[in-house]
């Protein structure tokens, strides 16, 4: 028996990025699960399109309604909109915090005053997540879930994946073809990526911008390395498409990144970024990566395989709240 009428979750209108995408995921395996859900579109009265990249989820799309007996989930970036439903329930999925806190990991007083300007703005509570008790929260991080519980909240579990096309074995049945790239997402961890670049001008770093979803593939398919020393505000989709790609991560240790539930890759590749010996250390180790690829592609073989388990996961999560006994 359903817990909820209708669900509705709440993703904003054109956005290609990752956070949508599994928003779009979610309301797809819903549907797959014979549970009534629905992608509307913020801004709520404005018509809008699925975007073309999230068409293959086939994701019905509903009006934004506040109805008893319904269920009505918004992303963690939105917090205010959610403690205004009066009628249904309302929910949080927390696919990140650092978006939520605003915290960049470069300089805390920043990070404040930020926060505060979207406090005044009307887009953040003033005291954090403590003031969004009245909700339900669905954590999709045990970053996520750490600051939660210490906010007094206890979120259910609802992890996302990446696209299922790269859950294969496709992008990994060679390894003789790769050429001795770095590459970066250039939104991500951009100082600490400058100053690699300084310090190692005999290797190539490649940004990945401007590309498509072919051409990403093969940027992915083709490298060694890809690094992000970004603040890793959630689970982020790059590093996981990039691991099934068969690159070797290397990254820092921010946000999710720094814990091993998030992202579960051997401790030495995980760096530093603001030690004193981090310049030197990355040196040795993608060193070591080109010149024993194979090596380290195996050391990520456990890690390709827990991103394959990543989409049972996610329904057996879905099924087992929405489907299963009563927590709410």
């Amino acid at each position: 028996m359903n817990k909820f009428n209708k669900i509705l979750v709440v993703c904003p209108s054109g956005a290609v990025t990752g956070g949508p995408e599994a928003l779009h995921q979610l309301v797809a395996h819903m549907n797959n699960l014979k549970l009534p859900a629905y992608i509307v579109y913020l801004p709520f009265d404005k018509a809008a399109e699925t975007p073309e990249p999230y068409k293959r989820y086939k994701a019905p799309v509903a009006r934004y309604e506040d109805v008893a007996g319904d269920l009505i989930i918004f992303p963690e970036v939105i917090p205010m909109l959610a403690l205004k439903v009066k009628y249904a329930k309302s929910a949080l999925w927390w696919l990140s915090l650092e978006n939520f806190l605003e915290r960049r990991h470069i300089w805390p007083f920043h990070d404040k005053i930020r926060y505060l300007k979207k406090v005044i703005k009307g887009q953040r509570p003033m005291g954090g997540a403590k003031k969004l008790k009245s909700l339900l929260h669905f954590s999709q991080t045990e970053h996520s879930t750490q600051y939660l519980r210490s906010c007094g909240i206890k979120p259910i579990p609802l992890i996302d994946s990446i696209n299922e096309d790269f859950l294969t074995d496709k992008y990994l049945d060679k390894t003789n073809h790769k050429q001795d790239i770095i590459l970066y997402n250039p939104t991500k961890g951009r100082k600490v990526t400058e100053a690699l670049i300084e310090a190692y001008p005999q290797w190539q770093f490649k940004p990945l911008k401007g590309l498509n979803r072919e051409q990403l593939s093969v940027a992915l398919y083709s490298a060694k390395v890809y690094i992000d020393f970004g603040h890793h505000p959630g689970r982020d989709r790059m590093p996981r498409e990039a691991a099934m790609h068969g690159c070797c991560l290397i990254t820092g240790l921010l946000g999710s990144a720094g814990n091993d539930v998030d992202l579960p890759i051997p401790r030495k590749y995980k760096l530093d970024s603001s030690s004193t010996g981090f310049i030197y250390a990355f040196g040795e180790l993608t060193g070591d990566i080109f010149s024993r690829f194979d090596r380290h592609f195996a050391e990520l073989h456990d890690y390709r395989d827990y991103l394959k388990n990543e989409p049972r996961v996610f329904r057996q999560q879905i099924q087992d709240y929405f489907l299963g006994e009563d927590r709410s």
